[in-house]
């Protein structure tokens, strides 16, 4: 199974066949967030209370099956010092079943240089990708509190890319509009070894909290039909381009 094969399916389920996750809640506290929103829907965390950090019996695990697809680990949390210790015990055991691991992260560069040197090993099994939504400081750190600045990430990716790791970035959600899009392919491009995956920012108008109200409409303004069409236009021929259901539906409903 390929990391980016045609996959049926929306989220992540057009990443990866299997998820895994050792840890509630996540320390970047990202205002958007789908797991903080869902936890907070279904009472099982208060929304103020998700960036405090818990782990799971998952972290705990010492065996794990062959499966015939790609794990994507995590996908509702992130890799943070809090947990790295127990994010990269759990990533070897799936490792040395021969599993291929999709990596998704907001890189912190203290546990990327941890992975890259423990996974080296597993090296042609994974696949970094790493979250980069926009280049502009301000931008990242309105919508993305406690993670990372892009720079960090950017150099977490062009440690993983010199390393010979398998790269990948994704920019969904976009925190702005084309422009600050394009400057985000244009920065990673040359330390990109297979896909940059673009999406809106999903349901921002239910998942943000209404204290956001103008930066959602922004977002809503930034991302509307004419300007996804516009940057779809100038990114389609792009081989290393790919688009989330997100972009393709607006793409669909347009043509």
């Amino acid at each position: 199974m390929k990391f980016d094969a045609e996959r049926k399916g929306t989220g992540t389920k057009e990443w990866a066949e299997v998820t895994e996750n050792i840890c509630r809640g996540c320390a970047n506290n990202c205002l958007y967030c789908y797991a903080a929103h869902n936890a907070n829907r279904f009472k099982q965390r208060d929304r103020a209370d998700w960036s405090h950090e818990v782990l799971t019996k998952r972290a705990n695990i010492t065996t794990y099956p062959a499966r015939g697809g790609v794990v994507m680990f995590p996908s509702s949390h992130d890799i943070t010092p809090f947990n790295m210790e127990a994010y990269i015990s759990v990533a070897l055991v799936i490792l040395r079943k021969g599993n291929q691991l999709l990596v998704v992260s907001k890189p912190r560069i203290r546990c990327v240089e941890a992975m890259l040197d423990d996974f080296a090993p597993f090296r042609e099994q994974i696949l970094f990708r790493f979250t980069i939504g926009s280049m502009n400081d301000a931008t990242c750190a309105f919508w993305e509190p406690g993670a990372p600045d892009p720079q960090e990430r950017v150099a977490c990716l062009e440690q993983a890319f010199d390393k010979g790791f398998k790269t990948s970035v994704s920019i969904e959600p976009m925190l702005a509009g084309v422009e600050q899009t394009l400057d985000v392919c244009d920065y990673v491009h040359e330390m990109v070894t297979d896909t940059i995956w673009i999406g809106k920012m999903n349901k921002a108008r239910l998942r943000v909290a209404t204290e956001h109200s103008a930066a959602v409409a922004n977002i809503e303004r930034l991302q509307r039909d004419e300007e996804i069409l516009r940057l779809y236009n100038e990114l389609k021929s792009g081989p290393k381009i790919r688009w989330k259901d997100s972009i393709k539906e607006v793409v669909a409903r347009n043509s």
